[in-house]
């Protein structure tokens, strides 16, 4: 039998003063670059925050067909408490120009946010971005946005 020992390696993106991330338009401005290397298959990423919305990472949780709906809440809510996240928001990214919501969207967001209530950690959005022209027009849509988070 063979026992592994973990780490959590953090990579720099950006320098300099980060704002809070208020607006869905700042989400998308903060994944600038993070899809370059997934941008042709659908995938699925988790911004940890802390209390003052400002973000602490971003990190790929899964990429390839069906990405949103083969996260488990644990594998995204692993990462947020090892970030010692306060707030999170959750990024699909879709190869296609639609934005569209889709019946595993829905029971996502619900996994996530139930998931979220019990580990008292702010639910903020949850977003869909085509990543078809690597975010040179950002077209996406937001749940907070639309009033449904």
């Amino acid at each position: 039998m063979q026992t592994f020992e973990t780490s959590l390696h953090y990579r720099l993106v950006r320098t300099g003063d980060i704002d809070p991330l208020t607006k869905p338009k700042l989400f998308v401005d903060y994944m600038l670059g993070a899809f370059a290397d997934c941008a042709r298959e659908e995938s699925l990423w988790l911004i940890s925050m802390n209390p003052k919305r400002r973000p602490i990472s971003r990190t790929l949780l899964r990429s390839g067909p069906l990405a949103a709906a083969m996260t488990l809440p644990r594998d995204l809510f692993k990462v947020a408490l090892l970030a010692d996240a306060n707030a999170i928001a959750v990024v699909r990214g879709e190869p296609s120009e639609s934005v569209a919501m889709t019946k595993h969207d829905h029971r996502v967001v619900r996994r996530f946010g139930e998931t979220a209530g019990w580990l008292e950690i702010e639910f903020v959005d949850y977003l869909i971005v085509s990543t078809r022209d690597n975010l040179r027009h950002p077209v996406f849509y937001s749940w907070n946005a639309a009033g449904r988070l």
